[in-house]
């Protein structure tokens, strides 16, 4: 199963550099860049990704990283998200 990882490109930018460039080495992921994701409000003031339709959201950009390998390997495991 490959997993999609999605950012905004605007979101946090710079500070998110780093989070996307360890994710993208990963083969079990696919990471996307999309112009918007429809989460405009929250686009400007807390660092998030969108990972299979699941909203992973952090108070600041390093810690954004491991709250998708959470979620990852909870939907490795069959954990649903509503």
């Amino acid at each position: 199963m490959n997993i999609k990882v999605k950012f905004c490109p605007c979101n946090f930018e710079d500070e998110l550099e780093a989070t996307k460039e360890k994710l993208i080495v990963r083969e079990d992921l696919e990471v996307i860049e999309e112009r918007c994701l429809l989460y405009c409000g929250q686009c400007l003031v807390e660092p998030f990704a969108i990972v299979n339709g699941k909203n992973i959201v952090t108070d600041n950009p390093e810690k954004l990283y491991e709250k998708i390998d959470q979620c990852v390997a909870e939907m490795r495991q069959g954990v649903v998200y509503q």
